[in-house]
Formats: C-alpha cells, sequence, structure tokens
C-alpha cells in the first residue's frame, strides 16, 4: 500500500514517541481542548486524515468526536477550530522509515508538532530538533486478521447410509458489541483500509482477495447495522463412505476500541474426502 493510501484511507490513534503512553485527543467543541491523553481510550482520540485535493501530501486532521473541527497551526499555536478550510489545518507526516512520523505544519514550515512535556496540554509547535518528542506513532483503528471457520464436519466413512444434518450459517459483518457506532462512514472506510492492508501483506490471489471485498462491500451496503449480516439454515447432506465438512473463510477486525471489534464471514465451502484428509489445494491457492 502506497503512503498516500495508507494516511488518506485511514483512522489512527496518534502515540506520541517519548511518552508512549500519550495519545492526541480532543475534549470538546472549544478551540483550546485539545492535547493528549494517557488512559482510557476514546473516540475523540481518533483521528482521520483528510487529503487536500491538490496540494499532495497534506492533510486536513479531523477529530472523530468532533468532526466538524480540525487541528490548526494558527499564528504558531496548537488549537482545532471549525468552519471554512484554511491553510493553517494542513499538515505533512514526514516518515522516518522506523514507524514514526514527524508531523509538520504546512503553512508554517518551520512548526513541527512537539510533545514538550508530561502534563495533558503540553503540545505545541517548535522547530524541529529531531528528538523523540517530535516523533508520533499511527496507530491504525483496526487490524484485520484472515483465518478459515470450521462450520460443520462428520466423518461418515464408515457409514452406509447418508446423513442429513440442518445447520445455521451467518455471512456478512457482525459486530461484538450492541453499542451505537458514532460514525457509520469512517467505521466502514477505517475497516475497509484494515482489509486492503491485510490482503496485500498476506499476498492473497486476485479470487480470494475479490471474495473478502465483495463480502464486505455488499454488507456495508445496508446502513441499518441489524442488516450488515444474514443468517440462514442450510441442509447438508453427507454421502456415505465419505468424510465431510464445511469451511468458512473469516476476517477477524480487532479494533483499538473493544467496541469497535467484529467479524467478515464469506460464503461456505464444501469438501469430501474418502480419507482422513482434504484437498484444499485448489481453495487454498485463490
Amino acid at each position: 500500500m502506497e503512503e498516500d493510501d495508507f494516511l488518506g484511507h485511514n483512522q489512527f490513534l496518534i502515540y506520541n514517541k517519548s511518552y508512549h503512553r500519550a495519545r492526541l485527543a480532543q475534549w470538546g467543541p472549544g478551540h483550546t481542548v485539545v492535547g493528549t491523553y494517557e488512559h482510557g481510550l476514546n473516540p475523540n482520540q481518533l483521528w482521520t486524515l483528510e487529503a487536500h485535493p491538490y496540494r499532495p501530501g497534506t492533510y486536513y486532521v479531523v477529530n472523530e468526536r468532533n468532526p466538524q473541527h480540525r487541528l490548526a497551526n494558527h499564528k504558531h499555536n496548537f488549537i482545532v477550530y471549525n468552519g471554512p478550510h484554511f491553510n493553517d489545518q494542513l499538515f505533512r507526516f514526514v516518515s522516518n522509515d522506523d514507524g514514526y512520523y514527524s508531523i509538520q505544519s504546512a503553512h508554517y514550515p518551520e512548526d513541527w508538532l512537539t510533545k514538550h512535556g508530561v502534563e495533558n496540554s503540553q503540545v505545541s509547535f517548535r522547530e524541529f530538533d529531531g528528538g523523540d518528542d517530535q516523533l508520533w506513532r499511527l496507530v491504525p483503528r483496526f487490524h484485520a486478521r484472515l483465518y478459515d471457520r470450521e462450520v460443520f464436519h462428520f466423518d461418515n466413512r464408515q457409514g452406509s447410509n447418508p446423513i442429513v444434518r440442518e445447520i445455521s450459517v451467518t455471512t456478512g459483518v457482525r459486530r461484538t458489541s450492541t453499542s451505537s457506532i458514532n460514525n457509520q462512514t469512517t467505521y466502514k472506510k477505517s475497516i475497509s483500509a484494515a482489509l486492503e492492508l491485510a490482503v496485500e501483506v498476506l499476498d492473497l490471489g486476485v479470487r480470494q482477495a475479490i471474495e473478502y471485498e465483495n463480502e464486505l462491500q455488499t454488507s456495508f451496503s445496508q446502513d441499518v447495522e441489524q442488516c450488515w449480516s444474514q443468517t440462514e439454515n442450510i441442509t447438508f447432506t453427507v454421502p456415505p463412505r465419505k468424510n465431510f465438512k464445511v469451511v468458512q473463510r473469516g476476517v477477524k477486525f480487532e479494533g483499538q476500541l473493544a467496541a469497535d471489534t467484529c467479524v467478515l464471514l464469506t460464503n461456505i465451502q464444501v469438501f469430501e474426502s474418502e480419507s482422513l484428509q482434504f484437498d484444499e489445494s485448489e481453495y487454498l491457492s485463490d
């Protein structure tokens, strides 16, 4: 994934290197209620980087809880404000190739975001000096973990009659929390970015990647969260003298905020065998 795609298609918790538990946070809609926080995770610590349409490499940094507000370097002061988009709200994220970024004001290029003390309010703009207090780690909202789930297995190799079973199968996106989602748009965008990164890192085949993406987009085409997944009862017939199993591909999206976590379940695949082992070579090589 290209650097601009990683930055501009995701949401992040932004940690300081020197004060490693300190995350950028905005506590309310006021101009000066911004700084860092070291304790409980909250949506007000999630930030979206919105790319400027014709100034490459520059971003507005938008708070999840207060989406009308953007970080700003207002006359060399670290604040947030809403309203029209101004150049002093644009920032560059300069990678140091060690998983950290220096955050530079695009309007005042000599100003770099600095965590200059332990207190929550001690965040400001300083000249670049290369210190750890000017380095920031961007942690994506979700981490995607791909897995295969065995839905059903019955070894009927010793049997002379078919076996019929009805099994409940769920496809689509299913959350583990009943709490409401603050913003569906940023939630869906962050999950899509996590899936794209996981597919790229694992170098999956085209067919498998399309399978995940299609199921995700089908689920998220529904505005009502309860419609993101569907469950149906499917009847399977296990032939005599056959080993039989049903497998389903899945993705667990582990959220930095526990309430965000969800799973994506795709279509099922049926395997039959006359031995203990199954030939899954075509399935695994997709």
